[in-house]
């Protein structure tokens, strides 16, 4: 299950942002621990850029538990599906790095690293939209996991609830 890759490290991403933001924490308002001389000012630059690695750590990582369980249900080639789900990683993983790192060595913004796991992760995000677009969810099996292991007796309740509403009760 190439979607399961996405939920298992979008977890593991998770909870280093978590962490992450809890690191940020001894310093941001009370400051326990002195601040770091680059990240001084509140309205500086690295430390927005700092502020929006935290943010992109936690929502991204999210995004990859969200789309997890679609990316193998969705109408895509097997390579574009791995693509996909490779990429929701990499750009989960690699622009909270890359913003830290613009924001540690204010002398590689121009270098705009960034970028590119930004547009990797914008990628996956649009081939995900593509094979939803292609995708009918009409389909039974697509309203229920997939796998067909619902909870015991699930199934005769829908029969039983179609039999009343034939009758009309």
């Amino acid at each position: 299950m190439t979607g399961g890759r996405n939920v298992k490290g979008g977890l593991l991403l998770l909870s280093v942002g978590l962490a992450a933001g809890l690191a940020m924490s001894v310093y941001a308002f009370t400051p326990m621990v002195p601040v770091p001389a680059e990240l001084a000012h509140y309205d500086d630059l690295p430390r927005r850029l700092i502020r929006l690695a935290h943010i992109a750590a936690i929502m991204l990582p999210l995004i990859n538990i969200v789309l997890g369980p679609w990316l193998d249900r969705l109408t895509l080639s097997p390579l574009a599906r791995q693509a996909a789900s490779w990429l929701l990683l990499g750009g989960a993983a690699g622009l909270p790095l890359a913003l830290a790192l613009e924001a540690l060595l204010p002398v590689v913004i121009p270098w705009h690293l960034s970028a590119p796991p930004a547009l990797a992760f914008c990628l996956a995000v649009f081939v995900a939209a593509a094979g939803a677009w292609r995708t009918d969810f009409s389909k039974e099996g697509l309203h229920a996991d997939h796998r067909g292991d619902r909870g015991e007796g699930e199934g005769h309740h829908r029969r039983a609830l179609q039999a009343v509403e034939r009758r009309g009760a």
